[in-house]
């Protein structure tokens, strides 16, 4: 008796297996190499499973009548899923995360926060007459006036020529891993706080320009609410960063 040939795969098993593949590593592999990502298993539901099914139909009718053995279509078939898997497995990587920028910027101007006490005040209270499910902290305008008029700091317009991103690695590999991006040319001009206990603004105007780092607190959770609401403190009231030196760690990675 002979040995009889491997069977044929139909046009459907390479649709399944192909399919199946980028369906179900695309759905759990975001879930456990990007846990903090907020697409998830979308990636398998709508990218990678009908990829893999349309090139699973694709192959299946190519290789339905290339003259080719059994076996050949067989290991093809087994080859193309194992293809479909490395290729959403590298697309469910997470991307680095931006921790913050360090600025390559000159003062244009200095003033007092209470200078900016009117401008916060109206835009709090437009937020606060929005919201009508969030009822606001008592005598939170009080709270934020006293803050803001005994800060001892200064609000400065910074002309940001260039900056430079801080990148939190995400990968399995080099998770936590800290990079800095290419400086990217820009012209923005933009507010910021700056801790100063004598109120001057004479050191800042006088640098022609400098680099410097909008601080980032690790602790604050953007997606929680003010508390109280709204914020009483000058920061958070004027909705500022804090403009600082650039950190050593991240001064030795810059381009």
């Amino acid at each position: 008796m002979g040995v009889s040939e491997p069977i044929r795969p139909s046009i459907s098993t390479w649709v399944l297996a192909l399919g199946g593949t980028g369906l179900f590593v695309g759905y759990f592999a975001p879930l456990v190499l990007a846990p903090e990502a907020n697409t998830g298993p979308l990636i398998g539901l709508f990218i990678t499973g009908p990829l893999g099914a349309l090139a699973g139909l694709v192959l299946g009718v190519a290789f339905r009548f290339a003259p080719v053995p059994n076996v050949v279509r067989r290991r093809a078939c087994a080859t193309g899923a194992a293809i479909v898997c490395a290729a959403t497995l590298y697309r469910s990587l997470p991307e680095p995360a931006v921790h913050g920028y360090v600025i390559d910027a000159r003062a244009e101007s200095c003033t007092r926060p209470t200078a900016q006490l009117a401008d916060a005040m109206a835009t709090w209270e437009e937020a606060v007459a929005r919201v009508t499910w969030a009822p606001p902290a008592a005598n939170w305008k009080e709270a934020a006036t006293r803050s803001v008029e005994r800060d001892p700091g200064v609000v400065l317009e910074m002309r940001i020529q260039r900056k430079s991103a801080i990148l939190r690695h995400r990968a399995p590999w080099d998770r936590n891993r800290m990079t800095a991006g290419p400086w990217l040319t820009v012209d923005e001009l933009k507010a910021y706080y700056a801790a100063d206990d004598s109120g001057s603004c004479a050191p800042y105007l006088a640098r022609s320009s400098a680099l410097y780092w909008p601080a980032v607190d690790p602790d604050i959770d953007s997606m929680k609410p003010a508390d109280p609401w709204p914020p009483a403190d000058t920061l958070g009231f004027l909705q500022l960063q804090t403009l600082g030196p650039v950190p050593p760690q991240y001064a030795r990675l810059l381009p």
